[in-house]
């Protein structure tokens, strides 16, 4: 479960050195239960004995409800500051084994080598009144009454060794008398894997190690919250994972190295799964949904879409203060993470290749049917991984334009956010279309207004739309510039000798003036929307010219970026008068497309000249939320 308050924060080093951070004051007081230690006297003669990673757990209903091990567990009800001991002495207490450490020239007084102490301490999810406690000494122990008495069930588990260390205990996140025990004697020079589960309090257990590696120390094995019966196993090799409570188990590689697990955590929310492990840092698998709903019946389809865990609108900020990935390591997906199996890879067609697509289609839409984007993927072997940003399909484009670096400042052609709701993605593979529904949340962190979000996406949509109009309209008169150049070409050779232009009484002469004429009109008008000269490919080429009507309609989008935020009232005002003038632009070539090319084709066609294709009027679709 999530933390009540995550702002508190406990840690250790040796010795039982616990300390309290709270993140909002920014204070850390040092809260250690007992004063004494090895550095004082030999470790049979303390009262209290503590590990070098001494075990904490914490209340999820109550930050200030805090539990120590030591060689007994220590409770504090106000964070610190008062402790009670709640239990016996949960290890062997055998005196022959706390010695000084060291010698014969020096002693080791860090506290690295105190035995006879808890490393293991799990508040059961489900039962804050039930406690597992596991020792360095191979002793296992739980509480079903918040430590008013406990008992030891380590006879009670069939073929656990001596003097292993219970490094880890699992316990269910829906049953507390479900837990998972191992046992790690890799520094007695053993490493078979030793793991038990049980499902009553400790009285009977079953081993659950058969398939994992013979060679590899097991540390930690863990219930999925989300899938019961679903188990992941840190093992000295790498992760292993189970589909039926330990029963079997499976190599789970995606890259992983081949590294010791020493703990694990289950992001409920997320589906992500968090791993920590002896030399190589934390790594985070991000949505395993596809491994918790894996099934041997996937394995034989050709096509399987897998649900979606719902994804909020994580705002990401860097050192620069711009919205763009991590220093350290890459961030999580930020969007809706869509996965999807598929047999055996299907490669593009030559015409997808042309056109630009991958193999798969993603369709988006949202709760009323309207379109959101149309996306497409690869169809490698195996399971896919395709991340939709939450966004609208953006702008049409210029076709004739080379499309411009990445920019972290401004992406032109990036639709406007969603609102978060319901969406439904249909992905489909080789004419199998099969569909999932998404939820897109708001990030949990900000406050945020649902019309306000509402107010910005209708916005960004009419900017988008309106952008779209217009890079049309480019379009097309590039195109119609496009077929006047042909038929240029190829009806000079009609026209007087020595008169390129067309002029005097060559066959086609008329209506290579009349294209001549046609071409003037469109070049006047493409040139006052949009400036052929700025190389959009090269860096920072836009600031050797004034923007251009084209780049300021673009433009608007960028003020319509921000986390719930609407247009204000200047920016509305700029968007009106901005439409305006689009309005006009359009009525402008749509005219030339209803009479100027109709008497141009008709000239033409008396002469047995080609005609010209000039399409539909263009309009600014409507925003459609």
């Amino acid at each position: 479960p999530a933390p009540s308050d995550p702002n508190i924060v406990y840690s250790d080093s040796q010795n039982g050195n616990i300390n309290r951070l709270d993140k909002k004051t920014h204070l850390s007081h040092n809260v250690r239960p007992y004063l004494s230690g090895v550095s004082e006297m030999s470790p049979s003669e303390l009262k209290y004995r503590f590990n070098w990673t001494s075990p904490i757990a914490v209340s999820s209903k109550n930050a200030d409800e805090v539990y120590l091990g030591g060689n007994v567990v220590f409770k504090s009800a106000d964070g610190g500051r008062h402790w009670t001991v709640i239990s016996p002495d949960l290890t062997r207490n055998d005196k022959s084994k706390q010695v000084v450490s060291g010698g014969p020239i020096h002693y080791d007084l860090s506290g690295a080598e105190t035995y006879g102490t808890l490393l293991s301490l799990q508040i059961a999810p489900a039962d804050g009144n039930v406690i597992w406690a596991g020792s360095d000494d191979g002793q296992v122990s739980v509480t079903r009454d918040g430590g008013k008495n406990w008992a030891n069930v380590t006879k009670k588990i069939p073929g656990m060794p001596e003097w292993g260390r219970i490094y880890q205990i699992g316990v269910s996140a829906s049953d507390p008398g479900t837990a998972y025990v191992v046992s790690d004697r890799h520094m007695l020079d053993d490493r078979h894997p030793y793991a038990w589960r049980t499902s009553n309090y400790g009285d009977t257990w079953t081993s659950i190690a058969k398939g994992l590696p013979d060679d590899a120390t097991c540390y930690v094995v863990r219930e999925n919250p989300n899938k019961k019966g679903f188990l992941v196993a840190g093992t000295g090799t790498g992760l292993f994972f189970s589909q039926d409570n330990g029963a079997t188990w499976k190599p789970l590689k995606a890259n992983f190295p081949s590294t010791p697990v020493w703990d694990l955590k289950f992001h409920a929310s997320s589906h992500d799964l968090v791993v920590a492990t002896h030399g190589r840092g934390l790594f985070i698998l991000d949505n395993i949904t596809p491994i918790e709903e894996w099934a041997d019946s996937i394995e034989g389809k050709e096509f399987h879409l897998f649900p979606s865990p719902p994804a909020a609108m994580l705002q990401q900020w860097n050192r620069g203060g711009f919205n763009t990935g991590g220093y350290w390591a890459p961030n999580p997906p930020n969007g809706v993470v869509i996965d999807y199996w598929v047999k055996t890879e299907i490669k593009q067609t030559d015409e997808q290749k042309r056109m630009r697509r991958d193999a798969v289609k993603i369709v988006i839409t949202d709760e009323k049917g309207n379109p959101v984007a149309t996306q497409y993927a690869p169809a490698k072997e195996g399971i896919n991984r395709h991340v939709w940003n939450a966004r609208y399909e953006g702008p049409k484009r210029v076709t004739t334009a080379r499309e411009a670096p990445p920019n972290e400042f401004f992406e032109p052609n990036r639709g406007p956010d969603v609102v978060p709701g319901t969406y439904k993605v249909a992905v489909t593979v080789k004419g199998d279309t099969q569909t999932q529904t998404v939820t897109v949340l708001p990030d949990p962190r900000m406050p945020h207004d649902m019309e306000a979000f509402r107010a910005q996406t209708r916005a960004g949509l009419d900017v988008r739309n309106g952008v779209s109009a217009l890079n049309e309209m480019i379009n097309r008169i590039d195109s119609l510039q496009s077929q006047i150049t042909a038929l240029e070409r190829n009806l000079r050779g009609g026209a007087e000798e020595g008169d390129a232009a067309g002029r005097g009484s060559g066959k086609y002469a008329t209506v290579l003036k009349a294209s001549k004429d046609l071409n003037k009109k469109l070049k006047d008008l493409r040139d006052k929307v949009y400036n052929a000269d700025q190389q959009r490919d090269v860096g920072q080429d836009s600031i050797h010219y004034h923007t251009d009507f084209q780049g300021n309609y673009q433009r608007l989008a960028q003020a319509l970026s921000g986390y719930s935020q609407p247009p204000g009232d200047l920016f509305k005002e700029q968007m009106e008068e901005r439409r305006k003038t689009l309005d006009g632009y359009l009525a402008q070539y749509n005219e030339i497309a209803k009479t100027d090319v109709p008497a141009f084709n008709k000239t033409a066609a008396e002469q047995g000249a080609p005609t010209l294709y000039a399409g539909d009027p263009i309009q600014v679709q409507a925003a459609g939320i």
